[in-house]
């Protein structure tokens, strides 16, 4: 009897489904360090360090709790350091994919395991000024060598979530995304990245891009990471662990990311325990009035309109009565009792298809 493993704050849950049940895994490929990657990040930067002359150096690092990109940012460090550039050097940081307490804590503890000890400050303690008509940071407006890394996973309100929605969202600009977000989210990017020479390396699937920003964020293509997949009944899906999946707003996005996933009267099953609870008090808010502004609305009415056509449910923290209450979903205390319950509806017929983190986003090809 196949057995899956899901990461579930900071320990992991399991879940057995019978044999004869029809059910495909689908694997996301994780990225190492290796001696060929290890070079291969080495010249990126000696390269710029040759070019950047005794000009201040920002890297701009996104952390989503995925550490494959802090053991790249430490590398990058590493080079800087041996090259005695150390005192040109400022870490740039922002998480905002995360919960921000969560998410700063844990940004705080992995770089103090990988050692990374360079003057560093978050995005939203760094100094703005007027830029071409854009308020930015100090450190990333006037460096003479600015590296943005992040990784590139689907999200299921924004797609491809890598360098634009890293420069944009994670603080270092400020934007008013009350209106307009999308539009106003390209805006920022298409300006920043033609007025400012920046580079990136960002990670996706087992593979490393590196180079200027604008041709590696063109090089992530949809197409990588979406998946066709035959037709489903059900999806079962983790949050990704602690602290992805420490708030329901952290974890939300992943019914967009679900809903072409499963036939039209399908189950989304989410695996995230949320023990930070529903998110923050503006986000709750808007779920509970059903109105509001900003991506944080979208993402509500993305989330609202796939409850609407697709069944929903949640293994998690949260006491049930909320998640009917908020979201009009059902849940449960273990993916087990989810899986009885999808058995009950769609019988022992039911395809089944699994992501024990949701790092692809599979879309039914027919």
């Amino acid at each position: 009897m196949p057995e899956y493993w899901f990461k579930y704050g900071v320990t992991e849950v399991s879940m057995e489904i019978p044999g004869e049940i029809a059910q495909k895994n689908l694997e996301f490929k994780r990225g190492e360090m290796d001696e060929k990657l290890w070079e291969k990040i080495r010249d990126f930067v000696y390269d710029l360090i040759k070019d950047s002359g005794s000009g201040r150096i920002t890297i701009l690092y996104d952390h989503s709790g995925d550490e494959f990109s802090t053991i790249i940012l430490k590398h990058v460090v590493e080079c800087f350091i041996e090259e005695g550039r150390e005192e040109k050097l400022t870490l740039l940081t922002s998480h905002w994919r995360l919960d921000p307490t969560s998410g700063k804590d844990h940004l705080q503890k992995i770089l103090k395991k990988h050692g990374i000890r360079v003057r560093s400050l978050t995005a939203s303690e760094a100094e703005k000024s007027s830029y071409f008509g854009l308020s930015m940071a100090r450190e990333l407006a006037e460096a003479s060598t600015r590296i943005l890394i992040t990784t590139s996973e689907p999200h299921g309100l924004l797609g491809k979530a890598s360098l634009k929605e890293a420069l944009t969202l994670g603080g270092y600009v400020e934007i008013d995304l009350d209106e307009n977000p999308f539009e106003k989210l390209n805006e920022a990017w298409d300006e920043i990245s033609s007025r400012l020479p920046l580079h990136a390396i960002t990670a996706f699937n087992g593979e490393v891009y590196l180079g200027d920003a604008r041709e590696v964020d063109r090089g992530i293509s949809e197409e990588k990471f979406t998946t066709p997949v035959e037709d489903f009944d059900i999806v079962f899906a983790g949050g990704g662990g602690y602290p992805k999946d420490h708030t329901l707003q952290s974890v939300i996005h992943i019914l967009g990311l679900l809903e072409n996933a499963v036939i039209d009267e399908g189950l989304i099953a989410v695996i995230a325990e949320c023990k930070g609870g529903v998110g923050s008090s503006f986000f709750l808010k808007m779920l509970l009035q059903g109105n509001g502004s900003g991506l944080d609305w979208e993402l509500i009415k993305l989330a609202k309109k796939v409850v609407g056509n697709r069944r929903v449910v949640f293994t998690s923290a949260l006491p049930k009565s909320i998640l009917r209450n908020v979201l009009g979903v059902r849940g449960f205390d273990t993916p087990q009792d989810m899986l009885t319950y999808a058995l009950r509806i769609y019988s022992r017929e039911a395809r089944i298809l699994i992501l024990e983190e949701p790092r692809l986003k599979p879309v039914r090809s027919r």
